[in-house]
């Protein structure tokens, strides 16, 4: 008999999330290097000569649902062999699950995981071998953060012997064929009328408005070659690296928060993050950059996409800036340096953007009541001198 896979399979910045993680720890570990795309297995395998029945009661159950959630809730493990995101489902879908269990179970052979109702959801980060490396790979993750906002089922994916064999999207109310399944025009058709169905973006905002903030990105310690890239001013790493410490600590008291938006050491002869770390003032909150993939202990790792508010103004933190679907207010964020001030100067009024890499800021962390205070001159800004 065939076997399938009744999956929920994760899109945008979480699914972007999820495999840079298991990409690091298989750099990083030498663990398998199999590829697995980031799913929530909800049923299998599933064994079943009757493959047309089986679309139609998965047909049948999922036309019932329209806003399914979620929520990423951390990591945890099965016995070390296995080390999985956790994820928190919503009562909806528990039932939905539940239900395609029960229905499949009637004419297919089933796991007896399958018909637990003690079933724990979860998506798979690495597998096999890892026994002997577990602790090196639990404490790595310890200091990984990965999106907390709230997440929604968007299809739900049939899987005959590891290929798309159909999906139903439960926001089009339509069953798609392998073709359409992989079509990005029909995706970004899903993306636009979830985000007409949905009230508001859920996300948290951490309220930062009784204290003093600062913001600063891409440092690039040790990184000889940032000199001539970014034409920054300075004669050597040397002098580069000494000019960067003295500016923080002289700009940013002890119990002062900074938000760090990444990259903050790199190159081949760099010393860790957590070096540089030690040299720096203030209470410091670290979200990863695309170079940054040591275990970080002397800051408090967030995730991306992290969100402050402050009076009436609300800001989503990134590296990358990658506006999520749904959100239409300002992001500050990092990654683009200096290469290309005509779409990410340091305040960009018209996408509601605040660049805040260090070739930007004069290499100084620089205030949240500053940014806000150019912005509120309306003025497009290429760095926070003008």
């Amino acid at each position: 008999m065939t076997h399938y896979l009744i999956e929920f399979r994760f899109s945008g910045y979480a699914k972007q999330s999820i495999k840079e993680l298991k990409s690091n720890i298989t750099k990083n570990f030498g663990v398998t290097r199999r590829k697995i795309v980031p799913h929530i297995t909800l049923a299998g395998p599933v064994y079943t000569r009757h493959e047309k029945r089986l679309v139609k009661e998965i047909v049948d159950i999922c036309k019932k649902y329209d806003l399914v959630k979620f929520k990423i809730d951390g990591f945890d493990n099965f016995e070390n062999r296995v080390i999985y995101v956790r994820i928190n489902p919503s009562e909806e879908l528990e039932r939905l699950r539940l239900e395609i269990a029960e229905r499949l179970y009637k004419f297919c052979d089933t796991t007896k995981f399958d018909n637990d109702e003690k079933f724990t959801f979860h998506a798979t980060l690495v597998l096999k071998d890892i026994q002997r490396k577990f602790n090196r790979i639990w404490d790595y993750l310890q200091t990984w953060r990965i999106p907390e906002m709230e997440q929604y089922v968007l299809r739900i994916t049939i899987i005959k012997n590891q290929r798309i064999l159909a999906e139903y999207d439960l926001i089009l109310k339509k069953l798609l064929n392998r073709a359409e399944s992989l079509d990005k025009d029909i995706h970004k058709k899903t993306i636009k009328k979830l985000d007409s169905l949905r009230e508001h973006l859920d996300r948290k905002f951490e309220d930062v408005t009784n204290q003093k903030v600062h913001f600063i990105s891409d440092t690039h310690f040790d990184h000889r070659n940032i000199l001539r890239y970014c034409n920054r001013p300075f004669n050597s790493i040397r002098q580069m690296n000494q000019t960067l410490v003295e500016n923080w600590c002289n700009s940013v008291r002890k119990n002062e928060k900074v938000f760090f938006l990444g990259d903050m050491s790199y190159g081949k002869d760099r010393r860790p993050i957590d070096y540089w770390l030690g040299k720096l003032t203030g209470k410091i909150s670290y979200i990863r950059g695309n170079h940054d993939k040591d275990i970080i202990n002397h800051a408090t790792v967030i995730h991306s996409h992290y969100g402050i508010k402050y009076n009436n103004y609300q800001f989503l933190l990134m590296h990358d800036p990658h506006r999520p679907n749904g959100y239409d207010g300002w992001i500050i964020h990092g990654d683009k340096h200096n290469n290309n001030l005509k779409d990410y100067p340091f305040v960009n009024q018209k996408n509601k953007t605040v660049n805040v890499c260090a070739e930007l800021v004069d290499y100084v962390p620089i205030s949240l009541d500053r940014i806000i205070e150019l912005i509120e001159t309306g003025r497009k800004y290429n760095t926070s001198n003008g």
